[in-house]
C-alpha cells in the first residue's frame, strides 16, 4: 500500500513540508489582505483557526507578521525588508549613487534611500562616510512604521490625508498622538524636510526629505542623512537642509529618466 509520503513524493513535492506549505499560504494571504482577521485569514488560505493561529504566532515572533493595535493582522518589518529587496526597482535605486555619494562626502554621514511599504518605511538603499569608525551602518531592508521617525514622516507628509487617518488608526495612535502627529506632518510640508532624534535607532539624529518625482505621482520614498547625535546634532543637521532638499530633487529627477 501506497503511504502518503510516497504518494507526495511521485506528485513532485518533498515529503513531511506539509507545516512550510501551510505558512507559505499564510504569508500570501497576508501580503493579499492586509489588514485581516485571524478567521477571514484562515478562510482565505483553507486552513482552520487553530493550525493559522499557531503559524502566525511563529511568523510573529520571527518578525514577519504583525497583530496591529487596531485589531487584525499585516505583514512585519523582516518580510517588508525582504519584498523591497527583491523589488525590480532595486538597481533603479543603486543608480541613483553618485548623488547619494555626493551627499556622503558634503556631509560625512549615512545617507539612506527609502520607500514605503504598506504602513512601513523600508530603507532600500544607502551608503556610509568612512570618515569616522562610529557611523549608522546603512542595512538594506531595515523598516519602521511611517507615523515614527524622520524618514517614514518625510514620506507621510506627502500622502493624501484619508490615508494618514487610515495608517495613523492601524499603528494604535491615540486621538492626542494622532492630533500632533497630523501638527508635525503640516510643518514637515511647509518646510520640505523632517527631523528626528531617536525615534526608531537610540542616539541617531535624522534628517530627511520627500522625493519629488516630475511625473506628478504622490511621493512614496524619502532621503535621510543620520548619524550619531553627539556629531550629527540638529544644528549641523539644518546647515545641510540645501543640500538635502536638492539630492532629493535630483534623485526623484533620476528615477524618472530610468523608469520612462
Amino acid at each position: 500500500m501506497e503511504s502518503q509520503d510516497d504518494a507526495g513524493a511521485e506528485r513532485g513535492k518533498t515529503s513531511g513540508a506539509e507545516t512550510a506549505r501551510r505558512t507559505l499560504r499564510v504569508l500570501e494571504g497576508l501580503t493579499h489582505h492586509q489588514p485581516i482577521k485571524l478567521q477571514e485569514l484562515a478562510d482565505s488560505i483553507g486552513l482552520n483557526k487553530s493550525i493559522t493561529y499557531r503559524l502566525l504566532r511563529v511568523l510573529q515572533e520571527e518578525d514577519y507578521a504583525e497583530r496591529i493595535p487596531a485589531g487584525g493582522y499585516r505583514i512585519g518589518r523582516a518580510f517588508a525588508g525582504l519584498a523591497a529587496i527583491a523589488a525590480p526597482h532595486t538597481q533603479l535605486y543603486a543608480a541613483a549613487r553618485p548623488i547619494l555619494r555626493n551627499l556622503v562626502e558634503s556631509t560625512a554621514e549615512t545617507v539612506t534611500l527609502h520607500r514605503r511599504v504598506g504602513d512601513l518605511s523600508v530603507l532600500v538603499f544607502g551608503l556610509e562616510s568612512e570618515q569616522h569608525t562610529l557611523r549608522q551602518v546603512a542595512q538594506v531592508g531595515d523598516a519602521g512604521p511611517l507615523v515614527r521617525g524622520c524618514g517614514g514622516n518625510a514620506i507621510l507628509s506627502r500622502l493624501p490625508e484619508n490615508d494618514v487617518d487610515v495608517i495613523m488608526i492601524r499603528a494604535g495612535l491615540t486621538s492626542t498622538e494622532a492630533d500632533r502627529l497630523r501638527d508635525r506632518l503640516a510643518t514637515i510640508a511647509d518646510l520640505g524636510y523632517a527631523l528626528s532624534c531617536g525615534a526608531n535607532h537610540v542616539g541617531v539624529q535624522g534628517i530627511a526629505a520627500p522625493i519629488p518625482f516630475a511625473r506628478g505621482e504622490t511621493s512614496s520614498m524619502s532621503l535621510v542623512i543620520s548619524g550619531p547625535e553627539q556629531r550629527w546634532t540638529e544644528d549641523r543637521a539644518l546647515e545641510f537642509v540645501p543640500s538635502l532638499l536638492e539630492a532629493a530633487a535630483a534623485v526623484g529627477r533620476h528615477l524618472d529618466a530610468l523608469e520612462h
